[in-house]
């Protein structure tokens, strides 16, 4: 809560369909008012929330906000280079890998750790909005 004080980081509550369900929390984080960039991640969620698509929709909530609202131009997100799952549910958003980051964090375990990060601009906003939404209608025969 004091990283959000400051302006840097802002955290949201994500809800599931039934009243008063919690699904866990993800964030913005690493916010650059003055370049107009962010982080999307700092992502968790309770085990019967994954795979469900509750991630992508919340995603597209954040990317959509970030970029029609504030008028970011670049949103970034990353995963421990080992988090195959979290790659594979960062890819399902159409981000593009950007590159491996060597030694960027000390895990609890005092392990340096490599990330992956992916990116998301505003030119690219517009053709992926439309592939995120298309993806959720789904025609009923």
């Amino acid at each position: 809560m004091e990283s959000k004080k400051q302006g840097v980081c802002y955290p949201f509550i994500i809800v599931g369909k039934q009243p008063n369900e919690v699904a866990r929390s993800t964030r913005f984080g690493n916010v650059n008012q003055k370049s107009k960039k962010c982080e999307i991640g700092y992502t968790c969620y309770g085990t019967q929330f994954q795979g469900t698509g509750l991630n992508k929709a919340a995603k597209y909530e954040l990317l959509n906000f970030e970029f029609e609202t504030l008028g970011f131009k670049r949103i970034q997100l990353s995963a421990d280079l080992e988090n195959i799952r979290s790659q594979k549910a960062t890819k399902k958003l159409s981000a593009r890998r950007e590159g491996v980051f060597k030694n960027n964090y000390i895990d609890s375990n005092g392990i340096s750790k490599d990330n992956v990060y992916f990116i998301i601009i505003k030119e690219e906003w517009p053709q992926l909005k439309s592939t995120i939404i298309s993806e959720f209608i789904k025609p009923s025969f």
